[in-house]
C-alpha cells in the first residue's frame, strides 16, 4: 500500500489527487528517460535467451524451446501465430528491434 502512494505521489505533482493524462504522460517520459539504459540490457539479455546461438533473431523452434524451459508446451504453430504478430518485416523471425516492441 505504501508504494501504491508513493507511486501516485511521483505521478502527480500537482498533490491534488487526481491523475490527469498530461500527468501521467509526464510521468511515463520520464521514466522512459531514466530506465531506458537498463531496460535495454534487460531486454538484450532476455533477448539473447530466446534466440538461436548462431543467429541474432527469435524463430519459431528458438521460441518454443525455450517456453519449454519455462514449463510451457506450445506448439511449434502456435510459436509461428506469436512471432508473426510482431513480424514488422514479416520475415518469420523477431529481430531485437521487433522484439522490444512486443515486450513493451
Amino acid at each position: 500500500m505504501e508504494e501504491a502512494r508513493e507511486l501516485m505521489e511521483s505521478m502527480n505533482p500537482d498533490g491534488d489527487g487526481l491523475l490527469g493524462l498530461e500527468e501521467f504522460v509526464g510521468w511515463m517520459e520520464r521514466e522512459v528517460k531514466l530506465g531506458n539504459e537498463e531496460r535495454k540490457i534487460e531486454l538484450r539479455e532476455a533477448f539473447r535467451m530466446y534466440s538461436m546461438e548462431a543467429s541474432e533473431c527469435i524463430t519459431p523452434k528458438s521460441l518454443k524451446r525455450m517456453l519449454s524451459t519455462f514449463g510451457e508446451s506450445t506448439s511449434l504453430e502456435d510459436c509461428y501465430v506469436m512471432i508473426r504478430e510482431f513480424d514488422v518485416n514479416e520475415d518469420g523471425v523477431l529481430s531485437f528491434d521487433e522484439f522490444k516492441l512486443m515486450m513493451v
